[in-house]
């Protein structure tokens, strides 16, 4: 698994300038096998299941402070 840190701008309403945190983004090899071992493990996903896009595979979760966590895996090319 990679962690990857993504910047982005301070959305509307939130506290901080620039530089503000984006999602913390784990990369996986084998996301379908790591979200269940994280939801069995009490993680809170948006989505009740990892979502596929023409990129690869998604899912996302937030934790009790508010910080993005997002998951994916990379599509085969």
């Amino acid at each position: 698994m990679h962690i990857l840190l993504w910047s982005h701008a301070a959305a509307a309403g939130q506290p901080g300038g620039a530089g503000v945190p984006g999602p913390l983004i784990l990369e996986s090899e084998d996301l379908r096998k790591d979200f269940e071992v994280m939801r069995r493990r009490g993680v809170a996903f948006e989505e009740s299941e990892p979502v596929d896009y023409p990129f690869g595979v998604r899912i996302e979760a937030v934790n009790p402070d508010g910080n993005r966590i997002s998951l994916r895996q990379q599509g085969k090319p």
